[in-house]
């Protein structure tokens, strides 16, 4: 009904099963997810959660829909049903007086219109290649038996590369080496980082680690990337969160029928002489008539970085159209040579990228396979070189100090609620440029929705947009 606006709580959920089996979207008005994420995006936004923080008498009831048993009849589970709508209208009247209270009504009113185009895109989908996605995997058990044929003749026995425990007795038992335990559950492992440490420090063991870490790749993108769940009508689907990250960047998962992937992180593929892996984006394909776009920012996230801090020389290079990281290496090393291939001009803008993030000497050359002094010698050339980005990050640990919190040039902020300590100046740092470069690709989705409603965005990765329009319109 025209009249009818609805609140819902992680509506675009729902919409999915509005629009497959009613053929209809209801009117959304706002969504208390969103509302939630406009506030405190690194807050919880499930509608628990909001009940706690925004309504006057809290009850936690969320199991009552997971214990429903069909044959007590349906009641519980129309009650369970009852109350989240009771809530989350709750929910939604405070967070309006919150979002008009921290002066954030034009951020919240276009996160909530993003719903839209975003919605289309999920039930849209895309066109996939058949014959191409039977080829890649066809073409990747192939290489997956060579290799499993390999590792075989080598050890006289079959490998289970995906059993931990078999890994383990394998490289720590049979083959005598130096248990590893992983940096982040401080427990024996495997892992690629494991096993690269073993082939850096046991030469000889060198091909076995590269077979195993091929099959693991081939696995992945055989079973994750290739052979990824397919709608009812064969097209690839996704569901994009727009409250997914805190730095306003989407992020995607199965749609709502478990079917698709993340689509935010297709692989190129690319290589060595010993293993080609497939370009999985090249499995999507435009409708009939139709002709595939793909528009990016390119170098996105240093542009706002040279912009924030107005760091001159910066400016000038990418207005020439030149790749900064290039010319800068170019100075640093005395070389000019030096082209974007150079591998040197490549560990120069990780070294870079890392410092204007506030990255320390000492985690930089861990990271980069430099030694401290070169890293702290570095580090002093570019801020010298640039002092403006350092003058930046003065101003931005100063903001997060008296404010608890930073924002961006359209207003959306990042509040600290833990102790200023850690790496809370480094998420600052990085959540600047990647918020702002996100708030402009939205805008974009947005405009192309409403400006160009012939033209489909069918993808949001970060910080580009692709998709499709009509190949006659190609001039237009």
């Amino acid at each position: 009904h025209p009249n009818c606006e609805v609140i819902g709580q992680n509506f675009s959920y729902d919409a999915q099963y509005f629009w497959r089996h009613l053929h209809y979207l209801p009117r959304l008005k706002h969504d208390t997810m969103l509302a939630q994420h406009v506030c405190f995006s690194n807050m919880q936004k499930g509608l628990d959660f909001l009940s706690s923080m925004y309504c006057q008498h809290h009850e936690y009831w969320k199991d009552d829909g997971k214990t429903w048993d069909e044959k007590t009849g349906e009641d519980q589970l129309w009650r369970y049903n009852c109350q989240d709508a009771v809530i989350t209208f709750e929910v939604a009247a405070v967070e309006q007086a919150n979002v008009d209270s921290m002066r954030l009504r034009e951020v919240h009113d276009f996160q909530q219109k993003l719903f839209w185009p975003v919605l289309q895109s999920m039930n849209r989908g895309i066109r996939i290649d058949h014959a191409k996605r039977a080829s890649f995997a066809m073409s990747l058990l192939d290489e997956i038996s060579a290799r499993e044929h390999w590792l075989h003749t080598v050890f006289g026995q079959s490998i289970n590369i995906k059993s931990p425990k078999q890994m383990q007795e394998l490289f720590y038992g049979e083959l005598g080496q130096k248990p590893i335990l992983g940096r982040k559950t401080g427990t024996v492992t495997c892992d690629d980082e494991a096993l690269g440490r073993i082939a850096d420090r046991e030469p000889l063991l060198r091909p076995v680690v590269k077979k195993i870490q091929e099959l693991r790749s081939l696995g992945v993108f055989l079973s994750t990337f290739v052979n990824a769940p397919l709608d009812v009508d064969g097209r690839m689907r996704c569901s994009f969160n727009i409250a997914g990250t805190e730095t306003y960047r989407f992020s995607s998962s199965k749609n709502a029928f478990g079917s698709g992937l993340n689509l935010q992180n297709i692989p190129k593929g690319g290589g060595d002489d010993d293993l080609e892996l497939p370009n999985v984006r090249a499995l999507f394909i435009p409708d009939p008539g139709h002709t595939f776009f793909d528009i990016d920012l390119s170098s996105a996230d240093l542009r706002i970085v040279v912009w924030e801090s107005d760091e001159p020389e910066f400016k000038a290079m990418l207005r020439a159209g030149a790749d900064p990281y290039t010319e800068i290496a170019k100075e640093f090393y005395h070389d000019p040579t030096i082209s974007k291939k150079d591998p040197r001009r490549q560990t120069f803008k990780s070294f870079a990228h890392g410092t204007n993030y506030m990255g320390t000497a000492k985690g930089l050359a861990e990271r980069l396979g430099l030694s401290v002094y070169e890293a702290e010698k570095t580090q002093k050339w570019y801020f010298g070189r640039f002092p403006r980005i350092k003058k930046w990050q003065e101003d931005l640990k100063d903001q997060v100090f008296k404010r608890r919190m930073v924002e961006n040039v359209f207003g959306y902020r990042q509040y600290f609620f833990d102790r200023i300590e850690g790496t809370i100046f480094n998420q600052a740092a990085a959540w600047i440029p990647q918020s702002t470069v996100a708030c402009l690709i939205n805008r974009a989705y947005v405009n192309i929705f409403e400006q160009h409603p012939w033209c489909e965005v069918l993808l949001q990765v970060h910080d580009s947009l692709a998709g499709q329009f009509p190949t006659h319109l190609g001039d237009c």
